[in-house]
């Protein structure tokens, strides 16, 4: 059905400087990636599709050095150059944590969906409603890392940036006539913000396998080994955990531990290739499990004073009133966090200054300032 898009498959040096050559000569370019994270350990950027001067590139970056994508990078950290994107959020932290780049001349058209106030803002229902275009799901869960991929698969990834010239048109035009395109551009700011945040080794993580938290004893101290056991295979092999033991399966080996290796392979999950393979090292782990952390309480929160909860519940029905009467989603209109923020701030807010202070800005200042003063006044 996407045949038409005509993918050019890209994964040499020169290809991409077409891209980005590309790119420049058309002012703008649609950018989005594909990566693995279903499908490994050690999640990385398998594709990088590109949409500009009329063609649909698709860059395979597991071809190349990482350096080979540079001229791409160029463009897209020229503010001049606009950069289309859906839901860029999490793309811009995979290309952070990947290649060091940030985008600049961010039109996000998930973010310009939510300030219209579009019910459902996913880049599937957006391109059906306003496009025509109906997105063949069959490859959401693909894996981009394997290759050679089939022509649907490149023609389905392609698909993600071929439209978004049109759709983010389409959109500006309807917020520019509700005057909002400035909230549109704040929101894309913030995005280019965004950044990829290293996760620190949490000796408690394997507490949140669905079914751990409960456990005692000895019961605990197997999950937390099977669990340490199963992050070293699932490095090792560079899969997700789940393949290598399924969460139900080591909880259940925790509470119900088999006494034999005959009694392993009968238990749901497990396998004769599972005991070959790791039998004999999962039997010992059960039968002397490494003890487990223990969980320590952290400093008790303080509540929250009575004066803030009634300035949040005033602050929070302004906002909801406000956001009706935009139609938009109250969350999107002020942040309970801001909502916080502002009725923690002592003293009490008084001006737009210190609703700035609090972290009430642009479009949001200006559309609850005044109301959000008069509010908290009342106190």
């Amino acid at each position: 059905m996407l045949d038409h898009l005509n993918p050019i498959w890209v994964d040499t040096r020169a290809g991409v400087d077409e891209v980005a050559e590309a790119a420049r000569s058309a002012g703008w370019l649609a950018l989005d990636t594909e990566a693995d994270s279903l499908h490994s350990y050690f999640h990385k950027t398998c594709l990088v599709q590109v949409t500009a001067d009329n063609r649909n590139f698709v860059i395979d970056p597991l071809a190349m050095d990482s350096s080979d994508l540079d001229p791409l990078w160029e463009v897209v950290e020229d503010p001049e150059i606009p950069v289309l994107m859906h839901g860029s959020d999490y793309d811009i932290r995979v290309l952070d944590r990947d290649y060091d780049t940030r985008i600049r001349g961010l039109v996000d058209t998930q973010a310009i969906a939510q300030v219209l106030g579009e019910p459902k803002t996913g880049l599937a229902a957006l391109l059906e409603i306003e496009e025509g275009v109906v997105l063949d799901k069959r490859h959401q869960r693909a894996d981009w890392g394997k290759r050679p991929l089939t022509r649907s698969q490149v023609a389905y990834a392609a698909a993600d940036t071929a439209f978004l010239g049109s759709l983010a048109a389409k959109l500006r035009a309807r917020l520019e006539e509700l005057g909002r395109w400035e909230w549109a551009q704040e929101e894309f700011r913030k995005l280019e913000q965004v950044r990829h945040n290293h996760v620190e080794p949490n000796p408690l993580a394997f507490e949140r396998v669905k079914g751990v938290r409960p456990l005692r004893g000895e019961d605990r101290d197997r999950a937390f080994s099977l669990y340490e056991w199963r992050e070293v295979e699932a490095q090792n092999l560079d899969v997700p955990p789940f393949k290598v033991l399924g969460a139900n399966t080591l909880v259940n080996l925790a509470e119900q531990p088999p006494e034999t290796a005959a009694d392993l392979a009968k238990v749901q999950g497990i396998g004769p290739r599972f005991v070959r393979r790791w039998g004999g090292k999962v039997m010992k782990l059960i039968a002397q499990p490494e003890r487990a952390p223990q969980w320590k309480r952290g400093p008790r929160q303080q509540e929250t004073a009575p004066v803030v909860v009634r300035r949040m519940k005033r602050l929070a029905a302004v906002r909801d009133e406000v956001a009706a009467d935009i139609v938009l989603e109250p969350g999107l209109v002020c942040p309970k966090s801001c909502v916080l923020a502002v009725a923690s701030h002592e003293p009490r807010c008084a001006d737009t200054a210190d609703l700035r202070a609090a972290g009430l800005t642009g479009w949001r200042l200006e559309l609850l300032g005044l109301r959000f003063i008069a509010a908290l006044a009342e106190e």
